[in-house]
C-alpha cells in the first residue's frame, strides 16, 4: 500500500529546515526525529546554498519535508537550492518581512508545487505541530500537548489563540494544522489524511473559505463517517441581501455527519460531548437539578439548540414522588431541594431512563455543605458508562466543583462548569446523532418508479438554448417535468384552487449557490420565503424518500399545518415529487433555478398553478455523467453505468452501481461462496462480512470509489415465487493514499465463474477510474490463484512479485497507456 502523500508531513522521515529566523525546530529536534532532522540558518541576505553532503536519509531518493521560513524576496531562491532535492512536502511559513504581493507568492508556490510533485503548505503558514513526535515546525514556542483532537484551521491567528487557550487548560492535541494561503495543499487533503490517523480521534475545524465544494464535502464525509468532527466558520448569519449561501454551508455539514458551532467557546465543549460513546435517539431531555436557578438557565437555552423538554410519563412522576422530599419538582425539570444522597440519585437515574418519552438526562448541580456530593458524583460516574442514554452533567462553581468534573470526566461521561454550555453540549450531541442519519443516506436507494426520459428533456433544454433564451416557456416547463414523471396535475388559474380546501399553498424552489450548486428549498408558497423557512426547509440534491420527508418535516409550514392536515396520500405524492424534481436537477445542469408556486394538495392529489425554470450558460453538450456530475456538491448515483449485458452461454445479467440496501443480498453471496474462493479473495477462511464491512461495500461516496455488483433475476420461494434479484459478482475499486490510483477487489459466485463476467465487471471499473482522471489501477493477487492472475493478464495488467511476500503479486494497469490505446 503506498503512502498518503501527507505522511512525508505528519511522520516524516526527514525534515530540512531552511530559515533566515530562530525556529522551534532548530532548536530541539524531537526524540523520534534525531539524526533526521536538519537545520540551515541562512544569512539575511546572500546566495542559498545547502551543505554537503546533506547527512539526511532520503528513501526513494527524495526528501520528505521541507520547512521553509525566509523572506517573500527570496522564497525563489530557496525552492531553486531544496529542488535537487525533490521534497515530497513542504511547509512555507509566514515571515517577519511583509509580502509586496501575497497572491502573487500564492501562485508561484502553487506552480511549483505542482510541477515538482510537492504537496505545499503555505505561503504565509502559521506552521505546523505533531506533539507526539516532539515535532514543531511553527512559529509558536510552547510545543503543544499530546492529545487526541486534531486541530485544523485557515487562520494563523485562531491558531494562535488555541494553542494559548490550550496551553493554559492543558488541552492536548494529535496534530496542529495551519495551512495559511493553500496553494497547494488545502482542507480536504489534510481530512483525507486525519480521517486514517491513528494517533487522532476527533478533528476541530475552522474555515474562512472553501475552494472545490465537492472535493471538501466528499473528504468531509469520509472523515466523519469515522471520527467526530466540529467545524467552526466565520461570517455565520452574515449573508449578503438574498443569499444563502451560509444556511447552503449549514446543509452541506448536515449531509456530510459534521457539526457546526456558532461560537469559538463551543468548539472544545464539542468536541468533548462528542466524543461520549453514547448517541441519543431523539432531542428529547429531562433535567435534573438541586436548585431551580441552574434548571431554569438549562431550560433558556434548550430551544435554540433544537432540544426539546421531555414530557415525563404519570408513571415515572408518581416514582419521583415517592423517591424524593415533601416538596419536589417532579414534572420536568426534576428539582430536588433536600440534602443529596447517592442511592437518591441512583433511583431518580434509573426512573429517567426508563421512561420512553427520554432520550437524554442533563443533571446540574450547585455547592451543597448538606450533601454527600462525592458520593453522589461517584454514583453518577459508576452509572454514566453503563447508562442506555446520555447523561450530561454540569457542577456548577471551581474551587470545591473542579475535581467532581474531573471524576465524571475520567468515566468518560462529559461534565461542564456551566448550566448554558451543558445544554448547548446535548444539542450538538442531538445534531451529530441527526447528521449522521442524514450522512448515511447520500445515495437513492432505488430508481423512481420508471426511467425518466433523460434524453428528451435535455432535448427541450438544448433547443432553448439554441435561440439563446434564458428560461423555458411554461409549456416547455410541464414537458420537462412530465420527463421525470414529476406526480402534480395543473390548475387553470394559478389563484383558482377549487377542490384543495383549506390547505396551505406550498412552493418547491431550485436555486443555485455559487459555490455548492443547486439546492432545494420547501415552504410556503404565494411569495418570497422568509429566510428563517428557507434555512430550515433546505436540501442539497440528490434526495431519496427519507431524505426528502425530512426536507419537508423540517420546513415551518410542517410543524405549523401541515403535519395536522395533510393526509398520508398526499405527503407520500409530495416527498415522490420532490425525488423528482431532484432527479431533475441532477440531470439538466443547466436548470439555474426552477420554481414551482403555489402547489395545492387534496387528499391524493397536488396541484400546481406556476412554474418556472431558468437556465444557465452551462452547455447540455457536455453531458454530466461523463465529468462526474460537478455540477453538484454531492456525486448522485451513477445511473449511466446500469448496464444490461449477456453471458456467451446467452444467459442475461445486470451490471449496476451498489446500493444501500444491497448489504444483505451482498451477504448472501459471500455466504454462498467456497471455502477456496472465500480464501482466494480474502486470503482467510472469513464466512461472512462484518457489519462495518458491509457498510463500507454499500454505502459508496462514488467521487471517490465504486463498487460494481453483477446481479440476476431469479424466483423469490419466500415470495410466491416472483423473481427477485440476486447478486453474483463484485467488483469495488477505492482510492490509494497517494491519490492517484486505486486498489481493486473482485469476486465471482462459484456457479458463475469462467464466463466472462469478471473481465465485463473489470472493465466496468477501469472505465469508471479513467473517467475520475486516475493514473493507475492494481491489487494484491495470491500466487496460486491462476484464475485470476490469468483474467488480469488477458486485460492487460502487469504482474510483479511481492519483495516482502513471495506468496503474493501485485497485479497493475496503467491507465493512462490504457486510454492511449
Amino acid at each position: 500500500m503506498p503512502r498518503h502523500r501527507l505522511a512525508a508531513l505528519f511522520e516524516p522521515q526527514s525534515v530540512l529546515v531552511l530559515s533566515d529566523i530562530d525556529l522551534p525546530a532548530g532548536r530541539e529536534a524531537g526524540a523520534r526525529l534525531r539524526g533526521r532532522l536538519v537545520q540551515v540558518l541562512l544569512e539575511a541576505s546572500g546566495e542559498v546554498s545547502l551543505p554537503e553532503p546533506l547527512s539526511l536519509p532520503m528513501p526513494g531518493g527524495r526528501l520528505d519535508l521541507a520547512l521553509v521560513c525566509v523572506s517573500p524576496t527570496r522564497l525563489p531562491q530557496v525552492c531553486d537550492a531544496v529542488r535537487p532535492l525533490r521534497p515530497r512536502c513542504m511547509v512555507v511559513l509566514s515571515h517577519p518581512d511583509q509580502s509586496a504581493d501575497p497572491m502573487e507568492d500564492a501562485a508561484y508556490c502553487r506552480s511549483w508545487a505542482r510541477l515538482h510533485d510537492c504537496a505545499l503548505i503555505g505561503p504565509r503558514s502559521f506552521g505546523v505541530q505533531r506533539p507526539s513526535l516532539g515535532l514543531n515546525l511553527s512559529h509558536d514556542t510552547p510545543h503543544a500537548l499530546p492529545g487526541k483532537v486534531a486541530l485544523v484551521t485557515q487562520s494563523r491567528s485562531i491558531a494562535a489563540a488555541v494553542m494559548d487557550w490550550a496551553d493554559d487548560v492543558k488541552l492536548g492535541f494529535s496534530a496542529v494544522v495551519c495551512l495559511g494561503d493553500e496553494a497547494s495543499v488545502n482542507v480536504a487533503a489534510v481530512l483525507d489524511y486525519l480521517a486514517m490517523d491513528a494517533r487522532t480521534d476527533s478533528i476541530a475545524l475552522y474555515l474562512e473559505d472553501i475552494a472545490s465544494a465537492r472535493e471538501f464535502s466528499s473528504a468531509l464525509r469520509a472523515a466523519a463517517s469515522v471520527k467526530p468532527v466540529v467545524v467552526l466558520k466565520s461570517g455565520h448569519g452574515r449573508d449578503e441581501p438574498g443569499g444563502q449561501h451560509d444556511a447552503v454551508f449549514d446543509t452541506v455539514l448536515r449531509r456530510t455527519g459534521a457539526v457546526r458551532v456558532p461560537y469559538f467557546v463551543q468548539l472544545f465543549s464539542a468536541l468533548k460531548v462528542l466524543g461520549y460513546a453514547h448517541r441519543p435517539k431523539g432531542r428529547r431531555i429531562a433535567v435534573f437539578s438541586n436548585g431551580n436557578g441552574p434548571a431554569q438557565l438549562a431550560l433558556d437555552v434548550l430551544g435554540p439548540t433544537g432540544v426539546l423538554r421531555a414530557g415525563l410519563s404519570l408513571a415515572t412522576r408518581k416514582q419521583l414522588q415517592e423517591t424524593l422530599e415533601r416538596g419536589a419538582e417532579t414534572a420536568n425539570p426534576v428539582v430536588s431541594f433536600a440534602p443529596l444522597r447517592p442511592q437518591v440519585m441512583a433511583r431518580v437515574m434509573q426512573l429517567l431512563q426508563e421512561d420512553a418519552d427520554v432520550d437524554g438526562i442533563l443533571v446540574l448541580l450547585s455547592p451543597d455543605p448538606l450533601s454527600d456530593l462525592d458520593g453522589v458524583v461517584d454514583e453518577l460516574a459508576r452509572i454514566a458508562p453503563r447508562a442506555g442514554k446520555p447523561l450530561i452533567t454540569c457542577f456548577m462553581g471551581d474551587s470545591q466543583m473542579r475535581r467532581l468534573r474531573h471524576v465524571m470526566d475520567s468515566a468518560g461521561a462529559p461534565s461542564f462548569r456551566t448550566p448554558e454550555t451543558a445544554a448547548g453540549a446535548f444539542g450538538t450531541l442531538t445534531m451529530h446523532h441527526y447528521s449522521q442519519m442524514l450522512a448515511q443516506q447520500i445515495l437513492p436507494p432505488e430508481a423512481l418508479g420508471r426511467p425518466a426520459r433523460v434524453d428528451e428533456a435535455r432535448a427541450i433544454v438544448r433547443e432553448a438554448q439554441r435561440q439563446h433564451r434564458q428560461a423555458l416557456g411554461p409549456r416547455e416547463c410541464r414537458q420537462v417535468l412530465a420527463c421525470f414523471d414529476v406526480p402534480v396535475q395543473w390548475l387553470p388559474e394559478a389563484d383558482s384552487p377549487d377542490g384543495y380546501g383549506d390547505m396551505p399553498p406550498m412552493s418547491i424552489r431550485v436555486r443555485r449557490d455559487p459555490l455548492f450548486g443547486p439546492y432545494i428549498c420547501f415552504g410556503r408558497g404565494g411569495g418570497a420565503m422568509s429566510g428563517e423557512e428557507a434555512q430550515s426547509g433546505m436540501e442539497l440534491p440528490p434526495l431519496n424518500r427519507f431524505l426528502a420527508r425530512q426536507l419537508v418535516e423540517r420546513s415551518g409550514l410542517w410543524r405549523r399545518e401541515l403535519s395536522r392536515s395533510m393526509t398520508p396520500a398526499a405527503f407520500d405524492m409530495l416527498q415522490e415529487t420532490l425525488e423528482c424534481i431532484s432527479d431533475l436537477v441532477c440531470e439538466l445542469p443547466t436548470i439555474a433555478s426552477l420554481t414551482l408556486d403555489p402547489l395545492y394538495a387534496d387528499e391524493r392529489h397536488l396541484a400546481a398553478g406556476g412554474i418556472r425554470m431558468e437556465l444557465s450558460s452551462t452547455s447540455m453538450l457536455v453531458l454530466p455523467e461523463t465529468t462526474g456530475y460537478r455540477h453538484l456538491a454531492i456525486h448522485p448515483y451513477p445511473r449511466h453505468l446500469v448496464r444490461e449485458k449477456t453471458l456467451k452461454d446467452g444467459r442475461r445479467w445486470l451490471m449496476r452501481p451498489i446500493r444501500p440496501e444491497d448489504a444483505e443480498p451482498l451477504q448472501e453471496l459471500m455466504r454462498s461462496l467456497s471455502d477456496k474462493t472465500r480464501y482466494m479473495r480474502f486470503v482467510s477462511m472469513l464466512r461472512e462480512l462484518t457489519p462495518h464491512m458491509l457498510s463500507r461495500y454499500t454505502r459508496i461516496d462514488y467521487d471517490r470509489e465504486l463498487a460494481l455488483v453483477a446481479t440476476v433475476k431469479e424466483p423469490n420461494p419466500a415470495n410466491r415465487g416472483h423473481p427477485r434479484e440476486r447478486i453474483v459478482g463484485f467488483a469495488h475499486y477505492l482510492r490509494n493514499p497517494d491519490g492517484r490510483g486505486a486498489e481493486y477487489a473482485l469476486v465471482i459466485g462459484d456457479d458463475w465463474q469462467r464466463c466472462g463476467m469478471g473481465a465485463e465487471l473489470m472493465r466496468g471499473l477501469i472505465e469508471a477510474a479513467q473517467e475520475q482522471g486516475l493514473t493507475y489501477i492494481d491489487g494484491w493477487v495470491l500466487a496460486g490463484n491462476s484464475p485470476m492472475l490469468g483474467l488480469m493478464a488477458y486485460l492487460g495488467f502487469s504482474n510483479d512479485m511481492d519483495p516482502d511476500d513471495p506468496g503474493m503479486r501485485r497485479v497493475w494497469l496503467d491507465l493512462g497507456e490504457t486510454r492511449r490505446q
